[in-house]
């Protein structure tokens, strides 16, 4: 039986929800997603401070307590208003806060996601980066 419910950290962009919550249930078999938001989270996990970390790894932990998500996703798109970088950027930023995640969630699945643009409207993401469980360090793909 798959999981019913995974985690994702994203930005608040309402342009990016349904494709990246699409791309979640059927990549990761899962029902629901817990959903935490910043704008341009990606670069915020490589410069934040502890304080705003604790904040994020408290909303990820109710998500893992209440609902049993072993999996984080950790979405960054392009053209983000809060992180206007290139989306290499964006990758290597996604790749950098996986690292930092991982030695703060040592059984936790982590994923990075980026949604590149495809067209007017359309959003298609792919997987940059995961860390499994283990606690090996993130793989690129």
């Amino acid at each position: 039986m798959p999981d019913r419910f995974a985690t994702m950290l994203t930005c608040i962009d309402g342009r990016i929800q349904q494709p990246l919550t699409e791309w979640a249930r059927k990549h990761l078999d899962v029902e629901y997603l817990d959903t935490i938001t910043e704008p341009g989270p990606e670069a915020v996990l490589t410069t934040a401070d502890e304080r705003w970390l604790e904040g994020v790894l408290e909303k990820v932990e109710v998500s893992q307590r209440a609902h049993e998500s072993g999996t984080l996703v950790v979405a960054a798109h392009s053209d983000c208003a809060g992180n206007p970088v290139s989306d290499d950027e964006h990758r290597q930023q996604l790749r950098q806060g996986l690292t930092r995640l991982a030695t703060r969630l040592p059984g936790t699945r982590i994923l990075a996601v980026h949604a590149g643009r495809c067209g007017d409207r359309c959003w298609d993401p792919e997987l940059v980066a995961e860390v499994t469980p283990t606690g090996r360090t993130p793989s690129a793909l």
